[in-house]
């Protein structure tokens, strides 16, 4: 599957389009019926805080449905992951704290989100989940994942690290 920028309202820069290109292709997945990226760190913690886990929606035809950033919201022990920052290109809207705004009012802030996730992403802070919909929708889905993308091989010990 090849990103399809051109749809996109927001630019789209080759870095961030690369990582999702790169980390679908590896992940041997189906791109059929559409994909889910998650990026996240292992080490975020509502309290001791970290990078924030990160999920982009890709279309079966390559068009970047959604880039929704995810916070803890509240205190332990009952704190939980929301939408902090959610970019709907499919819906038109720019949410951020719950809020919706037209999609225009959130472009710079997508510009600077996207140069933060690249240089987050290139110090190998997220591990990396791609996930098809009909996993998603079975409820099935081997939940390893890896960090920067790369597969550990099954006689790895490290696994997950």
């Amino acid at each position: 599957m090849k990103i399809y920028t051109a749809a996109c309202p927001y630019p789209l820069g080759k870095a961030f389009v690369s990582i999702l290109d790169t980390e679908v292709e590896k992940s041997g997945e189906s791109t059929e019926s559409g994909i889910v990226v998650t990026f996240c760190d292992d080490n975020y913690d509502p309290e001791k805080g970290g990078w924030h886990p990160v999920e982009v929606r890709i279309s079966p035809d390559g068009t970047i449905e959604y880039v929704t950033d995810l916070a803890y919201v509240g205190t332990s022990p009952c704190a939980e992951l929301a939408k902090e920052i959610d970019f709907n290109f499919s819906l038109g809207l720019f949410q951020h704290f719950g809020r919706e705004h037209p999609l225009e009012e959130g472009r710079d802030l997508f510009t600077l989100w996207q140069t933060n996730f690249v240089a987050y992403y290139e110090m190998g802070i997220y591990l990396v989940l791609v996930t098809t919909d009909a996993d998603l929708e079975l409820g099935q889905k081997d939940p390893e994942v890896t960090r920067k993308g790369v597969v550990p091989s099954a006689d790895d010990s490290s696994k997950g690290s």
